[in-house]
């Protein structure tokens, strides 16, 4: 049996991680009270995640804020557990708006948003500098001295275009503005343990994995960073495995960890009516028929042997030997204590053969049953 509960190594550094971690993503929206924030995050804490995981990008800066919050109120040591958090987006302060400043992505959604209520603008910058500012801007909204490592966030073709791509390259590169030596430097100097990158599978980006531009840009920025992990969203589910083609054979090979981002689908397969993101916007108001038609075949054989299906989406993605921890979103204690009883809960072995039987599984995706 795959063993959920010992913290696992990440790459070839010396941070380990618990496999069940917490994504913060969640709990900074405006729609969710601070107190029901920090709550979410002491559930967390108490069913065994030692793991959090936020960005500055999570409501500009509101994630960041609310995860420090809930992480003090707890009272304990810091090397008692690890948060990580992503640059590559600097918040700038932009008191009255300039709609100079606007941008969109591809998909017409935007690109470099202003919060009204803080007045902070968000900018891209990949570079020395700014990946230094950002580490330290994230520090003061948490209220940690440390953070254990530093994700690139969102290099990927749905939030730039090709010729902002080669900016975003340039800013990283040694013979550019040497983001990845901000990135080293904070490495050698023990200010964080680890290095990772986001690699993200929804709407907005699709086009690249179906043309593979976006394994392509992988490479391109694994050659400019060393890596120790790779967070990956949307790519590696029980309903989406193209990670399996180029990208978690890319990790094994160099010795990266694979981190699990939205292990449920962006919530799709535990509450389908609340519209995961991955899906909610793939043909405007549901998700695509061959994806209805994978998730309510996974969910006859779940409920012939009365297993809740997020149970068997997070034992799933944890089974593979590449992958270190998942890192599944909560909007309240109860969704944090539901992802450690998934993580436990009991999955009778003949339920992955069934599913394979049904070809509701990829031939190539390692499942529990295989260890």
């Amino acid at each position: 049996m795959t063993d959920f509960v010992t913290p696992r190594q990440v790459g070839a550094t010396s941070l380990r991680v618990t496999p069940l971690g917490f994504g913060a993503a969640w709990i900074a929206s405006p729609d969710i009270a601070i107190d029901d924030a920090v709550g979410t995050v002491q559930a967390a804490w108490n069913n065994g995640v030692r793991f959090f995981d936020t960005a500055p990008w999570y409501g500009i800066g509101r994630s960041e804020r609310r995860l420090g919050i809930g992480l003090a109120e707890l009272g304990e040591s810091r090397d008692q557990y690890a948060v990580n958090t992503k640059v590559g987006r600097s918040l700038e302060p932009e008191y009255i708006e300039d709609p100079t400043n606007d941008s969109t992505a591809a998909d017409g959604t935007p690109r470099t948003p202003r919060e009204a209520v803080s007045g902070f603008r968000v900018h891209f910058d990949y570079s020395y500098d700014a990946l230094l500012r950002q580490h330290r801007d994230s520090l003061q909204r948490m209220g940690l001295s440390r953070v254990n490592s530093l994700t690139l966030h969102d290099i990927d073709h749905g939030y730039h275009d090709p010729s902002q791509l080669e900016t975003v390259l340039h800013q990283l590169s040694e013979e550019g503005l040497a983001g990845a030596s901000a990135l080293n430097e904070l490495k050698t100097n023990g200010e964080i343990d680890a290095i990772g990158m986001g690699c993200n599978l929804e709407t907005k980006n699709a086009f690249s994995w179906d043309d593979a531009s976006h394994e392509d840009l992988i490479e391109r920025v694994m050659a400019l960073v060393d890596l120790d992990f790779l967070v990956i969203a949307g790519g590696y589910t029980l309903l989406e495995t193209r990670a399996l083609r180029r990208v978690i054979p890319l990790c094994a090979r160099n010795n990266v960890s694979v981190i699990i981002a939205s292990p449920f689908a962006g919530g799709w397969l535990v509450n389908p009516s609340k519209m995961g993101y991955m899906y909610s916007r793939m043909s405007g108001t549901n998700a695509p028929e061959h994806i209805q038609d994978l998730t309510k075949g996974m969910q006859d054989v779940c409920a012939e042997f009365g297993v809740p299906i997020g149970a068997v989406a997070l034992q799933f993605v944890l089974s593979h030997p590449v992958v270190t921890a998942a890192i599944p979103g909560a909007a309240n204690p109860r969704e944090a204590t539901s992802s450690r009883e998934f993580v436990e809960y009991d999955i009778p072995l003949e339920l992955w053969g069934r599913m394979r039987e049904r070809n509701l599984l990829a031939h190539d995706a390692p499942c529990p049953s295989d260890s």
